[in-house]
């Protein structure tokens, strides 16, 4: 691939096994800026996440002092299939921030979200965080048990944390208990 992306893992075979509308399925990280790259990620953060996705400025950012994680087939044209983007938090060195996540509507429902960010989670791991801390809506049912079946616990529960009607569910997760099947 270009140089923007860094490999960093391919699905294993019991995955790919399962997976008969997607080949080769591989998860890069941004390393550098292309702008090509930026708007397809800019394309499925508006998909995912609406007026509340992130613009060019916030991905560029984080590409320099972040991780973005991107899951695609390895091919030039394929279509983005999910994101995990995260920071280190500013008072505590060793603790990472999962500010964005999602799978990409039509991959969903095939276990591909829970094999990608137990994949991205141990690589983060492997930078030399110890802990992943997120915050999630508590009426969205799907991420908060996949989540959960990865090993986060809920810390707390905060109202209004983004606003009215903006309650979500801090969660945590100790890297070394981080549960994969």
């Amino acid at each position: 691939m270009e140089k923007a992306y860094e490999y960093v893992d391919q699905f294993d075979d019991f995955v790919l096994r399962k997976l008969d509308d997607y080949d080769d399925l591989k998860i890069y990280r941004f390393k550098d800026f292309d702008l090509q790259r930026v708007r397809e990620l800019l394309k499925f953060n508006q998909e995912a996440f609406g007026p509340d996705a992130i613009d060019k400025f916030a991905a560029i950012f984080q590409i320099y002092y972040g991780n973005i994680f991107v899951l695609k087939e390895h091919r030039n044209d394929a279509k983005i299939l999910g994101i995990a983007n995260f920071s280190r938090a500013w008072d505590e060195n060793k603790l990472a921030y999962l500010s964005d996540y999602a799978i990409a509507e039509e991959a969903r429902g095939q276990s591909i979200g829970k094999e990608f960010l137990g994949i991205v989670l141990e690589d983060i791991k492997n930078q030399g965080f110890q802990r992943v801390q997120l915050t999630v809506d508590p009426d969205n049912e799907p991420a908060l048990a996949l989540y959960e079946s990865l090993g986060f616990k809920k810390d707390k529960f905060v109202e209004k944390l983004y606003g009215p009607g903006e309650d979500r569910y801090i969660m945590d997760l100790d890297l070394d208990q981080l549960q994969r099947d």
